[in-house]
This record gives structure tokens, C-alpha cells and sequence, in this order.
């Protein structure tokens, strides 16, 4: 099993990795939106915005297994098909966009693993992160951000609709809240930290991204870069 043992910015030429996380309806895909248009203002290679489950072909179509609802899936089955579908993305997408200087925002990763399946689901969070380590252990995330939502307010946030693992229920979602927070608590896990994702959509937004540039080492953002060269 891999531990996260510094924060540090990736090596000279290599893009920056960045994942967001949390649970449903925390905001994450809206944020992760906003994150990959600044950094691709930002970046001299540009950034790639993926999803996981997802983007590839395989990636969506295990997403589809998987958030249906047609397929009763244990927390162990759920497990190995998201370690599937995270090694083909890091494969086929994260990795060469990376060596191509290229930043990548990617929602979820091994967190979500962790809380929903590994704590949650009950699998056991050391079997999740051993698998994990074992078949989706790098490229890892120079940088986790997991946005810390009450559960409740992330429903009404979310709305009615749901996928076969949102519907699980109020206790199952506080549950992987908790787990959330237990992940990004762990002092050996440097790289992850926890956001409030309380507010504004602006605010969220300025939260992540002092984040992101604190990583950076003090960058600057796409308009205050652009605002200095006026």
C-alpha cells in the first residue's frame, strides 16, 4: 500500500495532478469545471479535465454498470470495478497528459474508493487502499481536495434524481461524509486536504483554487497574471 508521505509541487516539465472529491451533491463536478478552465489560462501545456468513473469509452461504460441501478453490486464487486476503470484512466489519459506537461483535474479517486466502499460499504478501508496501491498506485495526485458537505444540504443540492449509489440513502451518505473526513485527517496523508464547500459557488471556487496555487507555490490566477501584464 502506497502512503502520501510529502506535498510537493510534481517535477520540472510535469503538470500539476489535482483531484476533487466528495460526496454527492458536495459540488464537485461544478468546481472541477471552474478549476480546469483556470489552470488551462494558466498552464503553459494546457489542462485535461477528467471524470472517474469515465471519460474513455471502458470508463463510461463501467460508470454506467455501476450508477444504473440495474445491477445489485457488493461493495467488493463496486471496489474492483472502480480500480478497473481508475487504472485504465490513468493509463490511457492521466499519465501521458502529465509527461506532456499538461495539468489534470480529475473527480474522484481513491477517496471516494475509500469512504464509499472501504468505510461505508464496509469492505474495510486497509482492503480498499491495498488494492488501490496494487493496481492504481501511479500516477497519484500531487493534490486532494474533498469538499465538506453536510450530507443533507448536498441532497437538496442534488435534487431528486438518483444513481443506484446516491440512492442508498441519508445514513449510508453521512456515513461516507464521515469517512471523508477521517481520510483527510490521517496525518501521514499530506497531499489531501479538506475544503468547506458551505456557500457560494464563488466562494467554494476561491477556496480550491488559493489551494491549488498554494501548491503551486504562491502562483497567481489567470486574471490577476493578466491584470499584472497590463
Amino acid at each position: 500500500m502506497s502512503t502520501d508521505a510529502t506535498s510537493t509541487v510534481p517535477e520540472t516539465g510535469r503538470g500539476l495532478f489535482v483531484v476533487l472529491d466528495g460526496v454527492d451533491g458536495c459540488g464537485k463536478s461544478t468546481q472541477a469545471e471552474r478549476l480546469a478552465r483556470v489552470l488551462e489560462e494558466e498552464g503553459p501545456g494546457g489542462c485535461v479535465h477528467v471524470r472517474e468513473p469515465g471519460t474513455t469509452a471502458l470508463g463510461e461504460a463501467l460508470r454506467a454498470l455501476l450508477l444504473d441501478g440495474r445491477e445489485d453490486l457488493d461493495a467488493g464487486t463496486e471496489a474492483l470495478l472502480f480500480a478497473a476503470a481508475r487504472r485504465h484512466l490513468l493509463v490511457s489519459e492521466i499519465e501521458p497528459a502529465l509527461a506532456a506537461g499538461k495539468d489534470v483535474v480529475c473527480e474522484r479517486f481513491h477517496a471516494s474508493t475509500y469512504a464509499y466502499q472501504g468505510v461505508a460499504g464496509g469492505l474495510g478501508a486497509a482492503t480498499v487502499l491495498d488494492l488501490l496501491g496494487t493496481f492504481a498506485d501511479r500516477p497519484a495526485p500531487d493534490l486532494e481536495l474533498v469538499l465538506d458537505l453536510d450530507p443533507a444540504s448536498a441532497g437538496e443540492r442534488r435534487g431528486a434524481d438518483s444513481d443506484r449509489i446516491e440512492a442508498k440513502g441519508l445514513d449510508f451518505q453521512r456515513r461516507v461524509a464521515a469517512a471523508y473526513r477521517e481520510y483527510t485527517a490521517e496525518p501521514g496523508r499530506t497531499r489531501a486536504h479538506s475544503i468547506d464547500a458551505r456557500g457560494s459557488e464563488d466562494e467554494v471556487h476561491a477556496r480550491v483554487l488559493a489551494a491549488v496555487h498554494a501548491v503551486r507555490g504562491g502562483a497567481r490566477s489567470g486574471t490577476a497574471s493578466r491584470n499584472s501584464e497590463d
